[in-house]
């Protein structure tokens, strides 16, 4: 069996695909309501400061945004989900459909033998469209997946 894993920063849609048949089946859906909200509303308070030689104070930075913590969180929650899957044998092989940005999250949050069973990253935004824009994708890139990859 064949999952397609449709997400954006705020939404993720777990596909079952059968090839021969071009259909997916809608497994479950996840979201990431963090994903809408604002800065201020994701931390808890402004940064610290610390004082210097002179009179002037500075102001700690954070390393990374509120929203790339948040998107880190979820695409670790579903990098979590896919290895349950995979243990389970729900699934032998993924096929990946994000944003490059928001796929690279992800691949970085994989373990090793979820990324071994990733058939094809393909990096376009699927999620807010009708999944028959989906389908229409993969029937006519399937020759090139198969081509490609190991199905």
């Amino acid at each position: 069996m064949i999952w397609v894993i449709s997400l954006n920063s705020s939404l993720a849609h777990i596909y079952s695909y059968k090839p021969k048949e071009h259909k997916l089946d809608l497994l479950e859906c996840l979201d990431n309501p963090n994903a809408q909200l604002k800065d201020i509303d994701l931390v808890s308070d402004r940064p610290g400061h610390y004082q210097t030689m002179h009179s002037a104070k500075g102001a700690y930075q954070a390393t990374t945004s509120a929203h790339d913590v948040e998107l880190a969180r979820f695409t670790k929650n579903l990098a979590d989900l896919l290895k349950k899957g995979l243990d389970n044998n729900d699934y032998k092989q993924l096929i990946l459909c994000a944003p490059p940005h928001i796929g690279g999250i992800l691949l970085s949050n994989l373990d090793k033998q979820v990324e071994q069973s990733l058939l094809v990253n393909i990096k376009k935004n699927f999620v807010e469209s009708d999944p028959k824009v989906l389908i229409d994708y993969l029937k006519e890139n399937w020759w090139d997946i198969i081509r490609s990859n190991k199905v």
